[in-house]
């Protein structure tokens, strides 16, 4: 007998079911190990091979766009600024993957990644990072960092779970 068989002869049974979940959930929000960190009051250190938000370096740039012919997601194109002669590479956040491929096919290192991945916009429209002053070329700063998360390494202990070491 399927699930929703059960649920259709006995509400109790959903009842139960949902009771159980709930218990589940629970059981891990006060047991140990703890696995998850307490976001935004610990910002963890991922380390400068970690693949975030690509920043564009648009003086090293030679408009070359084999960044945006490798991107598998299409997130990267590029565009002509009104006075520019030559045409750099802007994102589209809403479509890329992150896998870093633009940022290994530069051949002047003019794209690279930062270490931060937790930047929100208020609209669809913000995701899309045009190579404007102070946009795409801007150093990336998380925003749990600049209201006060603490940046931690994180360590893994076999009996406490996570446990947060400062910097």
């Amino acid at each position: 007998m399927s699930i929703a068989d059960r649920i259709r002869r006995n509400p109790l049974y959903s009842l139960k079911m949902h009771a159980a979940a709930i218990a589940t959930g629970l059981r891990y929000l006060f047991a140990k190990p703890r696995m998850t960190v307490r976001y935004p009051e610990y910002v963890i250190d991922l380390g400068r091979n970690y693949r975030g938000m690509i920043r564009l370096h648009k003086d090293k740039c030679i408009s070359c766009s084999l960044c945006a012919q490798v991107c598998p997601a299409s997130a990267m194109k590029m565009y002509k600024l009104p006075g520019e002669k030559k045409m750099y590479p802007g994102i589209n956040y809403q479509r890329c993957i992150f896998c870093g491929f633009c940022v290994d096919i530069c051949p002047v290192n003019a794209l690279e990644h930062t270490p931060v991945h937790d930047i929100a916009e208020e609209d669809m429209e913000g995701m899309i990072y045009l190579p404007l002053p102070g946009r795409f070329d801007r150093e990336w700063k998380s925003p749990a960092e600049e209201e006060g998360g603490r940046k931690v390494k994180v360590e893994f202990d076999e009996e406490e779970g996570l446990k947060h070491e400062p910097e």
